[in-house]
């Protein structure tokens, strides 16, 4: 039976219960992220987004190197935290503080490198939230790890609305994309005040060297896993920098931002439950029976939004940003179908680490880069920024996704139509609701009307397509999450001293 540390409740209900804030929480960040995004792009230039986007790869690269996995260990919900979380705050400050260095250091010439030299400041600025979420990253894996979604909701959106009153008025004073680069270190400094007030527990820095050596055995790959994936979600950004110009990195950007929001927000639902809960199911044996189930509710609810976004690229693109931005249109809607792969990749990776096999999860991007950069490199240089999507979703549906599969099946003893059946009338269902929709809209000459026909079309087909598997896949959840009970316990104390420290941080 799952022990649940410092609560009597279900695993169960504490996971529907984080589900449920998570969602709230990723729908009100979106909800402010893209208003920001439309204001922001009526008011800057695409060359701004581009140098932008090159701040955000080497950002993003750097901040999930920082700490060498090492929160994964923390997160999973099977350890001590009071041995575990001294040892990892002292990793990931050390790290973080020597990636915030070099980024500084390196930026003209990884700005150089994607033909790009306006984003040598931009970078800069931005690598200060890498020493920010290292300070930070204890607090906000705790958060993560005991399922603290709801307190959660207060901080991130409090971050957003930072990010946003920050933003507009350096924007309109001219800042360009200085204005996104502080903004967004004012919205950073915001959520690590807010995780260190929230935490269930606070630890000072510490080292242990065997707790050491356990976490970053599961850690380390890990972070280069992370390492590979980001770098394979963001070659397309050197790529067009360097083949095309900083406009269109710009509306790439853009492009690849929007077709990535359904994605974004359902996998962030998701992973605020997903690695703790999946690695207590594994520990308890159940995970490989229930994991189908997993993909195929995600499925329901990604492939038809995805689907509505290829279909209503055009108008949905210059109904948000303008006609400025029309040219960022044709790569969403090839953007679209690698933001459908997307979710079923981000599930199969939770699923991987819940089940502590992160070797597999390493080499399954390694084997995603190897073959996504020579194919990014042909579809650019044939179609532009839509062949970077093209290219982005051949090599998911082709390459990443079996790979996924084959090794989830190995862990976890399912076969592979026990895991993928589930979502195929689904996938059937969103393809026709999208094609429904384009063959209403395409012709309309008002974006806004097309796209908000399309939108109710697209949702009524596949609402009366899939309604009865829809009821029925709401019980199984349900049934699922009130099934997998903890055993009787009595509640534990959580710990709200500083482990190795007198005071506070």
């Amino acid at each position: 039976m799952t022990t649940v540390r410092g609560e009597g409740r279900t695993l169960g209900n504490r996971a529907a219960s984080a589900t449920l804030w998570g969602g709230a929480n990723m729908a009100l960040g979106r909800i402010v992220q893209f208003a920001t995004t439309i204001i922001v792009a009526r008011m800057i230039a695409p060359e701004h987004f581009g140098a932008l986007a090159v701040a955000i790869v080497v950002q993003t690269i750097a901040t999930n190197m920082a700490e060498l996995g090492a929160t994964a260990a923390l997160a999973r919900g099977n350890g001590d935290p009071d041995r575990i979380a001294p040892t990892v705050f002292s990793i990931a400050l050390v790290t973080s503080g020597i990636m915030t260095g070099a980024a500084i250091a390196l930026a003209p010439a990884l700005a150089a490198a994607f033909d790009d030299p306006a984003a040598t400041p931009v970078i800069q600025v931005l690598s200060i939230t890498i020493l920010l979420q290292g300070i930070s990253a204890v607090p906000s894996t705790m958060v993560w790890r005991e399922f603290l979604q709801k307190p959660r909701v207060v901080v991130d959106v409090c971050s957003l609305l930072t990010v946003l009153v920050l933003v507009v008025p350096m924007a309109l004073d001219g800042w360009g994309a200085m204005a996104l680069a502080w903004s967004r270190v004012g919205g950073q400094v915001v959520a690590m005040a807010g995780y260190w007030i929230i935490t269930p527990a606070r630890y000072a820095p510490g080292f242990d060297r065997s707790v050491a050596v356990e976490i970053l055995r599961l850690g380390m790959p890990l972070a280069m896993a992370n390492l590979v994936v980001f770098v394979t979600l963001n070659i397309d950004y050197l790529l067009i920098g360097r083949m095309l110009d900083p406009a269109a990195l710009g509306l790439y950007l853009l492009a690849f931002n929007l077709a990535g929001l359904p994605s974004s927000v359902i996998t962030a639902v998701i992973r605020a439950t997903a690695v703790p809960t999946f690695g207590r199911l594994f520990q308890d044996g159940t995970l490989g029976a229930l994991a189908g189930r997993f993909v195929a509710g995600v499925s329901y609810c990604a492939f038809p939004i995805s689907a509505l976004v290829i279909a209503l690229a055009y108008p949905l693109i210059v109904t948000a940003y303008g006609d400025a931005w029309a040219g960022a249109g044709i790569a969403l809607a090839t953007l679209g179908v690698f933001g459908a792969t997307r979710i079923l990749v981000e599930l199969f990776a939770d699923l991987s680490v819940g089940a502590g096999r992160t070797v597999w999860l390493f080499w399954v991007q390694v084997a995603w880069l190897v073959t996504l950069a020579p194919a990014l490199y042909f579809g650019i240089q044939w179609w532009g920024i839509a062949g970077a999507g093209v290219a982005h979703a051949a090599v998911a549906c082709l390459v990443v996704i079996p790979l996924y599969v084959k090794a989830l099946t190995t862990v976890l003893r399912v076969s592979a139509w026990q895991l993928l059946s589930g979502s195929l009338p689904s996938l059937l269902a969103a393809a026709l609701a999208g094609v429904g929709a384009w063959l209403a809209t395409h012709s309309m000459g008002n974006p806004f009307l097309a796209l908000a026909v399309g939108a109710l079309l697209g949702t009524a087909i596949y609402t009366a397509l899939t309604f009865h598997r829809g009821k029925r896949l709401v019980a199984e959840i349900r049934t699922l999450l009130s099934e997998n009970r903890a055993a009787p316990q009595e509640p534990a104390t959580t710990p709200s001293h500083i482990t190795g420290s007198a005071g506070q941080p």
